[in-house]
């Protein structure tokens, strides 16, 4: 029965748990959990189901988060299906997404903001403490050593003397709280902890292996990362310096970094040519590695579109990268004979308040449906400090 269950998808074991208490115990186990995890990242065909995007929207008075499957796309673009759904009176700041959860800060106030968790299968949820400041960058990501799924905050809060930055660190726990950790070594990069400005990417791209877990951003020409596990800093260059780097008088666009097939991966425009260039970098960390996996053209679509950006998400078994734009959709791009399709899945969606100021932020990210709730957490408990 064991091995039964655990080549399950994960949304299916979900509706078994109503069946019977004992399959409820069984199925909510951490070890159960985590079996069913590593099952479906050595991909087991069994398990395997297709990604699901998570993107910011706003209707009316509420904000939140709505998720649909890619392949509900294919078979209705015009109006793909809903499979989850998250709102409330604010509006929300996606971080990232691991392991099936989906992390996200409530809001773009300058105080009070609290980091959400969220998994669309489970419809699990928790909410950490309160986060003192405003949110300047971030990310979330997962710690193998500890078994602990983590964020990271650099903030800014008005002080005595006037603005005071800090970095911290919060373990989603029972009894977790937000601690304070050294801040980025902003001197190497000749940019003050205070300005947001100084980076590409806001939301950290997390990238986990066997042998480390990083958060990676784009700071001045560069990748810098956070190792989750040692809690130290480190940076390797971008791809070709002197390509990404144009002259002055042409200057790329922002650089947008994610992980593409266990590949991290950076993807900027060419300003002179208008085209995307999206590179991977096959050895982490090795800047040696970087290969130039596309070049997209998407002139064609129109000058307005030209002048917003493309955030990789993922690249489909048939060779299609799936992309966003903020201010349209989602993007379709076949690396085989560079066809590009565009696809609006939400009107609304220029109304949220930071559109016009997107370019850093993660408006949208790819996640595959699991089982998983960090360390026995209760769904929707929460607690302030």
């Amino acid at each position: 029965m064991m091995e039964i269950l655990l080549r399950l998808p994960a949304r299916t074991l979900v509706s078994l748990r109503s069946v019977c208490r004992s399959w409820r115990n069984l199925i909510s186990s951490p070890d159960f959990t985590r079996n069913h995890l590593r099952r479906s990242c050595l991909r087991d065909p069994s398990l395997i189901t297709p990604p699901r995007i998570a993107y910011c929207n706003h209707d009316g008075f509420y904000g939140g988060i709505q998720s649909f499957s890619m392949q509900s796309m294919l078979d209705n673009p015009s109006d793909p299906t809903k499979v989850a759904s998250i709102s409330s009176e604010t509006y929300y700041k996606i971080v990232g997404s691991c392991d099936g959860l989906l992390c996200f800060f409530d809001g773009f106030a300058s105080c009070g903001m609290h980091a959400i968790l969220w998994n669309p299968c489970t419809g699990f949820t928790f909410e950490s403490p309160e986060i003192s400041g405003q949110v300047l960058f971030c990310g979330f990501g997962y710690d193998y050593l500890s078994d602990s799924y983590k964020i990271y905050a650099a903030t800014k809060k008005q002080g005595p003397s006037g603005f005071e930055s800090s970095t911290k660190f919060y373990t989603f726990g029972q009894t977790s709280s937000w601690r304070k950790i050294d801040d980025i070594p902003v001197a190497l990069f000749s940019f003050p902890s205070d300005n947001s400005c100084w980076t590409d990417n806001t939301e950290g791209e997390f990238f986990g292996s066997s042998r480390l877990c990083t958060l990676n951003w784009c700071v001045n020409q560069v990748v810098l990362y956070f190792d989750l596990t040692k809690e130290i800093y480190g940076h390797f260059s971008l791809p070709l310096g002197s390509e990404i780097d144009l002259d002055h008088y042409s200057p790329r666009r922002c650089t947008h970094l994610y992980v593409l097939r266990n590949c991290l991966s950076a993807c900027y425009e060419h300003k002179r040519t208008r085209e995307w260039i999206v590179w991977q970098m096959k050895e982490y960390g090795d800047a040696q590695s970087w290969t130039k996996l596309a070049v997209i053209s998407v002139h064609q679509k129109s000058i307005y579109f030209t002048y917003h950006y493309l955030q990789p998400l993922y690249i489909s078994e048939s060779d299609v990268l799936w992309t966003f734009c903020p201010l349209y959709g989602i993007v379709l791009c076949n690396l085989n004979d560079g066809r590009v399709d565009f696809f609006v899945i939400d009107r609304g969606m220029g109304n949220h308040p930071f559109f016009s100021r997107c370019v850093r932020h993660k408006m949208a990210c790819i996640y595959h449906e699991s089982l998983v709730s960090p360390n026995g957490l209760q769904s929707r408990s929460s607690k302030t400090v």
